[in-house]
């Protein structure tokens, strides 16, 4: 390429939110990265079968299965330590490597329980650093222009490989075993990994940043990270016990999962092209407040029809509301800057998809569904108000 041809390409990249033309495609190669990563993560959904069918008891899987949420929720935590070591491309790399060696070795450990809970927590730290590395390369690739629109197209592919992963997964466990499961599920994060090959690394602060948190606490970002968690409680809600929910009333599961996950992708690749001109923080409140809408609709739903209603509404609060607040807690600073606010934002967002299950189990037991998922129409819009107060100040 000329300098002429370079220098127009660069001006056209910039016109579209990027640094320039080669920032352009690294920016699309991690967004490709990201959806290979979570196609081999979420063969994870079948691990479940894999552990009964190696001979664990009901208890010992139900164990193999939650053990990955402590060192999940550390790993996203200190994952600012490790940036600014590593560097956010090299932490890339190494949470995609940690996770197929954790999820893939589970072909050998399988059968012994000791064993699958170190491929569990070596999964679990290559998932909990995935995110903040990702979104601390990307944002350093884009500039203000398409800022919030573009970290939401880095992340709508990574729920995206839930439809996926499982069907395809199911077909080799069940034709070829699992050994040939496991094996299948590597291609995707090896391939991502090749992805980010050649791609220009973000420069590390070293060794002399400690945890790389300053800044993380100021006072401006405790609202994001309250609606984040927030936003993690209600989708942790919906992926542990919603199904059992729609059994007891007698509607199908796609009632809700299908819709939901339309409306999810229709918000994220295509109307937050222009809702990305709002403030974060008005974009988080109306997250909130659809998940509020949505959670009364899932509740009193006693049809497919209003159930499928609110499972779009529930899947537009999901989309929007992770991105944004990660874009919310980048917007304006430098990169040295931003691993320690998205570390401490994907730990409450995983704190709320995985330690609320636990409490949750309580709410029901003594309320029923209904009353538990009004309660949480009714925290939605609580924490909706807080931050149109905290917004007003």
């Amino acid at each position: 390429m000329t300098g002429t041809s370079r220098i127009g390409a660069d001006a056209a990249a910039e016109t579209s939110g990027f640094i320039d033309a080669r920032g352009r495609r690294e920016f699309f190669c991690m967004c490709g990265a990201a959806f290979l990563f979570s196609v081999t993560h979420n063969y994870s959904a079948l691990l479940a079968i894999v552990f009964e069918r190696s001979g664990h008891s009901l208890a010992s899987t139900g164990l193999l299965l939650s053990v990955f949420a402590p060192p999940a929720i550390a790993a996203a935590f200190f994952s600012s330590a490790l940036i600014a070591r590593l560097g956010a491309l090299s932490a890339a790399r190494w949470s995609i490597a940690l996770t197929v060696i954790g999820l893939c070795s589970l072909a050998l450990t399988r059968e012994s329980f000791a064993l699958s809970v170190v491929s569990r927590v070596v999964q679990a730290v290559g998932v909990g650093l995935f995110l903040p590395a990702g979104m601390v390369y990307i944002q350093t690739r884009i500039t203000r222009t398409q800022f919030v629109y573009l970290v939401t197209v880095f992340s709508a592919g990574i729920p995206l490989a839930a439809a996926v992963a499982p069907p395809l997964g199911e077909w080799t466990l069940k034709q070829f075993g699992e050994t040939a499961m496991f094996a299948q599920a590597a291609l995707p994060g090896l391939l991502g990994l090749a992805l980010t090959l050649g791609l220009r690394p973000v420069a590390a602060a070293g060794r002399g940043a400690g945890l790389a948190l300053t800044g993380a606490f100021r006072s401006s970002f405790m609202l994001p990270y309250l609606a984040v968690m927030t936003g993690g409680a209600l989708y942790g809600f919906s992926v542990s016990y919603l199904a059992v929910d729609l059994q007891t009333r007698a509607i199908a599961l796609a009632a809700f999962f299908v819709p939901s996950s339309v409306g999810m992708v229709v918000v994220r690749f295509v109307a937050m092209r222009w809702l990305s001109a709002v403030r974060p923080p008005r974009l988080v409140m109306a997250s909130l407040a659809i998940y509020a809408l949505s959670f009364v609709l899932i509740a009193l739903a006693r049809d497919p029809i209003v159930m499928g209603i609110g499972g779009v509404a529930f899947g537009v609060g999901n989309a929007i509301m992770f991105p944004v607040v990660s874009a919310w807690l980048g917007e304006g600073l430098q990169p040295s800057e931003r691993a320690g606010p998205q570390a401490i934002g994907t730990a409450a967002f995983y704190l709320g998809i995985y330690a609320t299950p636990f409490p949750q189990t309580f709410m029901i037991g003594a309320w029923g569904f209904f009353a538990t998922e009004m309660i949480f129409a009714g925290l939605a819009a609580a924490v909706a108000a807080v931050l149109a107060l905290g917004a007003r100040k």
